[in-house]
Formats: C-alpha cells, structure tokens, sequence
C-alpha cells in the first residue's frame, strides 16, 4: 500500500514537471503580429543593409513613416491594400544590420515599442550610434546586439522585441 502510494505521488510530480516546464527558447517575439515587406535597392530602405545602419518605420494614417538614425523623417503614401496587409508590431518595426556578431550581415527587425513600457504609445528614440532610448523609462537599448538592455531604471527590463526577417533579391520580409 505504501508503495503504490510513492508511485502514485511519484507519477502526479513527473507529470506536473513535464507541464510545467518548457524548455523552448526563440529569439523571436510573436508577441505582436508583424507583416511589412520593401524593397532594400530603393532609398531610404537600402540604408538598412548598411553595417550598423537602422531605420524605425512605422504607419501614421495612411502614411509610411521612415526615420533614420539622425531623426530625419520621410513620410510616403500608402495604397489601401498596403495599408490593411502590413501589421507594424506594438508601435512600429526597426530594421537594420547590426555590426556586432553578425558574419552574415543578416538584417534584423526589432519593435519600435519600448518593452518595458509595453504600450504602443511608447516609441523608441534611435540614435546615430546604434543605441535606442526610450524617452518615458529611460531605457537604452544596444540595436548591434540583439536589442538587449544596457541600461535601466526599472528591475523589469527586458531586450527589445524581435522578429524574423527574410530576403528575396531585394525585397526584405519581416513577418511572424
């Protein structure tokens, strides 16, 4: 009777660890939808493929918002179908090729939200140097490696939100 007692126990803490413990990890967030593709041979978006090189693109209206890594701003129409398809993430994507730990010059897309806020409101500040601040928590964020933290006020901080990117040619996907 003991016996079968230890088993049964036994058996209800295995079963339990193996629900409760999830040993999978993705780099990628799926956190908030994204779908947004362009073109890397036309300006601004070819900056992205550049070593270093980060641009923030987001929806306003029915305007594609482009900012480079020194605030200047480019707005360019969207077509109705554009502006259903693309999913921009929390509050926009940036795009570009970190220059740390990255032999294959891939392109990386990060959130333009600030994680730590978590709000879409909440957008990143880039900066010439490959850094990004949030302007409400004054978080920095390092774009040439991996979107992680360098710096936090808040205990709770986390690297930015990241998300699968893929090329054709030219034409660069971001989508989860």
């Amino acid at each position: 009777m003991r016996n079968r007692r230890f088993t049964v126990i036994l058996m209800c803490l295995l079963l339990l660890q193996t629900w409760s413990c999830d040993d999978s990890y993705s780099v990628f967030s799926n956190r908030y939808h994204v779908f947004y593709r362009c073109d890397a041979s036309q300006p601004p978006f070819n900056a992205a493929c550049s070593m270093g090189v980060f641009i923030s693109v987001r929806q306003s209206g029915q305007n594609l918002v482009v900012t480079d890594m020194d605030g200047h701003e480019s707005r360019y129409p969207m077509s109705e179908v554009d502006a259903r398809s693309f999913h921009f993430g929390l509050a926009g994507i940036v795009i570009g090729t970190p220059a740390l730990d990255n032999p294959d010059c891939a392109v990386y897309a990060f959130d333009l939200g600030c994680p730590v806020c978590d709000r879409s409101s909440k957008r990143i500040v880039l900066n010439s140097t490959g850094v990004a601040e949030c302007p409400d928590c004054h978080t920095t964020f390092d774009l040439n490696n991996n979107g992680f933290v360098l710096a936090s006020e808040r205990s709770d901080a986390r690297p930015l939100y990241r998300y699968p990117v893929s090329r054709s040619g030219s034409q660069i996907v971001v989508s989860n």
